[in-house]
């Protein structure tokens, strides 16, 4: 029962967010570099400086994009993040048949100190 509230209500959300904010990222980072190849043209071409204050608004504006999703992407990982480390550090109902933790711990002392 834990373990599923651990994976729907953090690991499930993170992951969607990471990968939404991923989709989105990787657009973003295209478009950028694609708004930064045009502004090395027009300085190539010694183009107006109107045209390149436009230019570089939109770089700008694909650059804060890109910052933004980066972020959400983050907070996503931060968000599943606690969900894995739940689940890997909850502790786990021994096998049937098997030896708990504190039964192994107490063979282990009853046997070093037969050896002794």
């Amino acid at each position: 029962m834990r373990t599923a509230a651990l994976i729907l209500l953090l690991i499930t959300p993170g992951l969607a967010a990471m990968a939404v904010c991923a989709h989105y990222l990787a657009a973003e980072w295209s478009a950028l570099n694609a708004t930064h190849a045009r502004f090395e043209a027009l300085v190539a071409h010694n183009a107006d400086l109107r045209r390149l204050f436009i230019v570089d608004a939109q770089e700008d504006m694909h650059r804060i994009n890109a910052f933004a999703e980066g972020v959400g992407f983050m907070l996503g990982a931060l968000r599943a993040g606690p969900g894995i480390h739940g689940i890997c550090v909850m502790p786990r109902k021994p096998r049937e048949g098997g030896v708990d933790a504190t039964q192994r711990r107490d063979n282990i002392e009853a046997a070093s100190r037969r050896t002794r």
